[in-house]
């Protein structure tokens, strides 16, 4: 028997009260006298009263203890596993979590993914208890989705079942499991059976549900293959003053219960570059170098696969400002903005605003600058034909000029930062600008940056190129003075270049991430190094490539291809994709819904073995009442009787 209620037994002081006023009852002893006119009242409530009472056996009382103890026993709720079949429509959600990949090693030495196990599970369970049900099938991947609505053919379950893939990015648990309390919410005759290993990434309180929800773990007294170790971290940095080798640093965490030694593997592009044996204490992390490592487009570091969780053993890393960016800075010159510049690793070329059409005259397609910087340029300095097809394709960063617009005063007061890579840890504490001017044709960026009602800085793409427009001259604010001023350069460059380095970093599988795409290309298509599959198209947006992309579902080293129209390559860059890591840990959590019915819930006994009996809760407090109100009739015809044993 299960209670849902325990903190209910306080109720249970009501049996010793009744006890105790028992014994304080006022009891007066039947004594023959010759005539009630010689007996003195005083001294009857003095001599015959006895306050304290020697506990006898007295039916009331006990028909009275019965009583509290059934009512402190229904306020427990109490309830008992009841076997039987299942309800008339059973909706099961299918966890396909990254953890639910783990291998796990049951009881007679048998080796699978959880993922399986649960599969194993649902199909035993729905030919069996459930073989009268309606099955409706929810998959808990990145989004809830809705395999079968009521069905009951079992070979349409079995397919829909085998067509279930494991899911690497950010799982939507609480999605799945309001959509599963929306589609009962109705049902007089149903349930909800959730099939996990109970590791959930995210919390999922909040959800109502009208019928039971069992949690299953069909693990069979099962255990992680091995435990698990995973990668952390891992990235790679070139060493100028050594001839231009890379440093590479990877961190590792065993979150296992045994200590685990592993040998962590460093590739340069295809090449193995070095090798290292370390031992991992249990639940500790521990950190692995790399020097001298060869240049390469990208790295790879391997953890091997004799763990629980093979997902989480690889990762890539790409080098980080390979090369100097050619910086062409356009103005009067500001000693600030190119000190910041280099700071940040640029290549910095100046050039006066009235040489700007000789300059274009004798530029070379291969010795262009990667990124212009346009400081208070005055306005058609650069308003020839071929500045504006240079400028069209290259990232720009106008500071003070580029645009019309109007002016506007500051207000005082703090600034409000929007979540951008350009405004990462900037405050602008303190900053001072005097006026800004306010664009009336920056159509392509928004604020990242705000005194107030009033943007400072914009940041987007045109066309698929990067634009940051700094809406004040430098001149007129104390913002080069200020120490922030370098990181916000080095942010701005990073982000302004990061469509032309080799790489486009490293992304959570199945996740959105923003791409600037060159303006000559037509299409784009995902290629899989390790197999040089093709893993998907770039999606489109009015006929053209999104800024916005979903990256490839599944973790490894992808190659982001674009082609103009002609077919012809425009540019490839390299794309790392991982597994959510809040999916790392194997240890399974304790999960409990409410029910407005009351707990259907932890996974107990009845339903960590595959294929066994489910059992639902049956609820005993509705009887106890009825035998309460029996109980309180007898106490009736006790009292009117008096009678005692």
């Amino acid at each position: 028997m299960f209670f849902d209620s325990v903190p209910s037994l306080w109720f249970g002081l009501s049996i010793p009260a009744i006890v105790l006023l028992y014994l304080f009852k006022r009891k007066y002893v039947d004594t023959p006298v010759s005539s009630h006119l010689l007996w003195n009242r005083v001294l009857k409530d003095m001599e015959a009263n006895r306050p304290w009472q020697k506990l006898r056996n007295r039916l009331l009382m006990f028909v009275q203890l019965l009583m509290a103890a059934l009512l402190v026993l229904a306020l427990m709720q109490p309830w008992i596993a009841a076997g039987g079949s299942a309800k008339e429509h059973a909706v099961i959600v299918l966890d396909r979590s990254a953890s639910m990949t783990s291998t796990i090693v049951t009881a007679d030495g048998k080796k699978e993914s959880r993922l399986d196990r649960a599969k194993t599970a649902v199909m035993e369970w729905a030919a069996g208890d459930a073989s009268g049900s309606a099955i409706t099938l929810i998959a808990m991947g990145e989004q809830a989705e809705v395999l079968l609505s009521r069905e009951t053919d079992r070979n349409q379950v079995r397919a829909a079942l085998d067509a279930v893939t494991p899911a690497y990015g950010k799982t939507a648990y609480k999605e799945a499991m309001s959509l599963a309390s929306a589609l009962t919410r109705d049902g007089k005759d149903a349930e909800i059976r959730l099939f996990t290993d109970g590791l959930f990434a995210e919390p999922v309180t909040g959800l109502t549900f009208e019928v039971p929800v069992t949690v299953m773990k069909p693990e069979d007294e099962a255990s992680a293959a091995g435990g698990n170790v995973s990668v952390t971290q891992f990235g790679v940095k070139s060493i100028r003053e050594s001839g231009g080798l890379a440093t590479a640093v990877a961190s590792v965490k065993n979150w296992g219960q045994a200590p685990a030694q592993i040998d962590v593997t460093v590739y340069a592009g295809k090449e193995m570059g070095d090798m290292r044996r370390v031992t991992v204490e249990p639940g500790k992390q521990t950190s692995v170098y790399f020097e001298g490592l060869a240049p390469a487009d990208w790295y790879k570091l391997d953890i091997g696969q004799n763990d629980a969780l093979a997902a989480d053993n690889v990762s890539y890393a790409f080098l980080a400002g390979e090369r100097p960016k050619r910086v062409l800075a356009i103005g009067s010159g500001n000693l600030f903005l190119e000190k910041a510049l280099q700071l940040a690793g640029a290549e910095v070329t100046k050039l006066q605003p009235e040489g700007a059409d000789a300059w274009i005259a004798t530029l070379k397609p291969e010795s262009a600058p990667d990124v212009f910087v346009l400081e208070s340029v005055p306005e058609g300095a650069l308003a020839s034909d071929a500045w504006q097809k240079l400028l069209a394709g290259k990232p720009v960063l106008y500071a003070g000029s580029g645009y019309e617009g109007k002016p506007a005063s500051v207000p005082a007061g703090s600034y409000t930062m929007a979540e951008h890579p350009v405004t990462r840890y900037l405050k602008f504490q303190d900053t001072h600008v005097a006026s800004v001017r306010q664009p009336s044709n920056a159509l392509w960026g928004k604020p990242v940056v705000s005194a107030g009602e009033v943007p400072l800085v914009y940041a987007g793409t045109d066309n698929g190129v990067p634009r940051l427009l700094i809406a004040f001259s430098l001149q007129q604010s104390d913002l080069p003075l200020r120490t922030e001023f370098p990181v916000f350069v080095q942010n701005a460059l990073e982000w302004l270049t990061a469509s032309q380095g080799g790489s486009l970093g490293r992304a959570v599988a199945a996740d959105r991430k923003e791409i600037a795409m060159s303006p000559r290309s037509s299409s784009a298509v995902w290629i899989d190094a390790a197999g040089g599959r093709t893993a998907g198209e770039a999606e489109l947006t009015s006929g053209r490539l999104a800024a916005l992309q979903t990256v490839p579902d599944q973790p490894g080293l992808y190659r982001l291809e674009e082609k103009d129209e002609a077919g012809q390559t425009v540019q490839m860059r390299w794309l790392g994709v991982t597994m959510d890591s809040r999916e790392f840990g194997t240890a399974a959590a304790e999960l409990e819904f409410k029910s407005s019915s009351g707990t259907a819930g932890e996974a107990g006994e009845d339903s960590t073995e595959a294929g066994a009996p489910s059992k639902s809760p049956y609820w005993l407090w509705r009887w106890i009442i009825a035998l309460a109100l029996v109980v309180v009739v007898w106490e009736w015809g006790v009292y009117r009787r008096g009678t005692s044993v």
